[in-house]
Formats: C-alpha cells, sequence, structure tokens
C-alpha cells in the first residue's frame, strides 16, 4: 500500500533543467516543425534552382542563396535556443545541491513550496493537473500547459519515496489520458 503523502524535495541542476526545456519546447510544444518546414520549403526551391542551371542564368547562385538561407536560418534559430539555456541557467544560479522547491502530494492534490519561504506556496487539485511525463532521470509534474515542477529522479533517491510509490499515487489520482511513464525496465 502506497503512503498518502509524498514529499520531494526538488534539487534542479542545470543538466536537468536543459534536458526539460528540450523536452518542453521541442518535443511537447513541436517548436522544431516550424524551422524543418522553413528549411524544407526552402532547400525544395534550391533543387529547384539547381536543376535548371544548365537553361536558366543565375539559377545557381539563386540555388545557393536560397540553400544558405534554408539552412542558415534553422541553425540560427537553434543556436540562440540552446544559447539561451545556458544563460537562462546560470540566471537562475541552478545548483544540484540546492533544493528549488518541494512537492507535496497527497490526497486533496500537489502542494508546491518554495526554497525561500514557507509563504511562497501554491496548491493544485488533481483534476487541475494537466499531465505527468517520465523522461530520463526527472518526471516533469503539468500543473498547467505552460507550468510544470520538475522532479528529478535523484531527488526521489534522497527523499525517500520510490519512482513505483510515486507512480501509483499518480495512476490512483490521474486519468491514463494524463499519465505518459516510460516503460518500467
Amino acid at each position: 500500500m502506497q503512503p498518502h503523502t509524498i514529499t520531494i524535495a526538488s534539487k534542479i541542476d542545470p543538466k536537468t533543467f536543459c534536458r526539460f526545456a528540450i523536452f518542453d519546447t521541442l518535443t511537447l510544444r513541436r517548436r522544431w516543425l516550424s524551422p524543418a518546414i522553413f528549411a524544407g520549403i526552402f532547400l525544395f526551391c534550391s533543387l529547384i534552382c539547381f536543376s535548371m542551371v544548365n537553361r536558366t542564368q543565375g539559377a545557381a547562385l539563386l540555388g545557393a542563396v536560397l540553400l544558405t538561407v534554408g539552412l542558415g536560418v534553422p541553425a540560427v534559430y537553434f543556436g540562440v535556443f540552446f544559447h539561451s539555456l545556458k544563460v537562462q541557467s546560470k540566471t537562475l544560479k541552478l545548483k544540484a545541491s540546492a533544493v528549488a522547491y518541494t512537492v507535496t502530494l497527497d490526497e486533496t492534490g500537489v502542494h508546491v513550496t518554495g526554497k525561500k519561504a514557507a509563504k511562497d506556496h501554491a496548491a493544485f487539485s488533481w483534476e487541475q493537473i494537466f499531465g505527468v511525463y517520465e523522461q530520463s532521470g526527472c518526471i516533469y509534474l503539468y500543473v498547467s500547459p505552460r507550468q510544470a515542477f520538475l522532479l528529478p529522479k535523484a531527488s526521489l533517491e534522497s527523499t525517500g519515496p520510490s519512482l513505483q510509490e510515486l507512480r501509483a499515487m499518480f495512476a490512483d489520482h490521474l486519468t491514463a489520458e494524463k499519465l505518459h511513464f516510460a516503460p518500467i525496465g
């Protein structure tokens, strides 16, 4: 029988934060799609230009420009994204040993307490939970489509509850559509 209350002191290091941001932005929100479509359109147009090199003057130059723009703009997009992750990680002053916040799960819902003061508290009923995603090394508890709390597996090991107990707590209170667990094994 699983406990009725699970408390996790979330220690978020820069690596965990970056993995979450990549998952949230590129996988969950699918923000890779627009740059990929942009690149595809420009690459297709450059191929048309290159196929007309022997028939049209300037086709090779136009093809090269389209190819450069088609590959360059998405490369800059992703470069800026990954650079911003490093900057944001430094701005947040994330450290592996520091507790970012404490998450308590009980029969009424999810309670989050900030690291600085107990008055920094937020409570969410189980019905309000948007979804739970388990990725390598961390569980992402989304309380809304735009807000998530990270529960690193290293924090689980140091605070007591097992991954199975946490999964059971989520399974008891959330519908299957909201649970996105990694395969056991």
